[in-house]
């Protein structure tokens, strides 16, 4: 079974997107990574999902769980 989780990715039109992990609709659109990471965190708390933060070229920087399974 897939994890639930939320990703911060880059938009083809040079903004940043928060999805969740296999849909192609974003959340969430923002002009800045720094303000997508603030929301998809604070989602990712509330859900209790794993957040990654991909880079520019799409390779994933960070992770962080905030699920309850350890």
């Amino acid at each position: 079974m897939t994890k639930k989780s939320n990703h911060v990715v880059p938009t083809l039109s040079g903004g940043w997107s928060v999805k969740k992990l296999g849909t192609s609709k974003a959340i969430r659109n923002f002009d800045s990574q720094e303000k997508a990471i603030e929301y998809g965190q604070k989602l990712s708390q509330n859900q209790k999902t794993d957040f990654y933060i991909h880079k520019k070229n799409g390779i994933v920087q960070n992770k962080f769980s905030f699920s309850t399974n350890k």
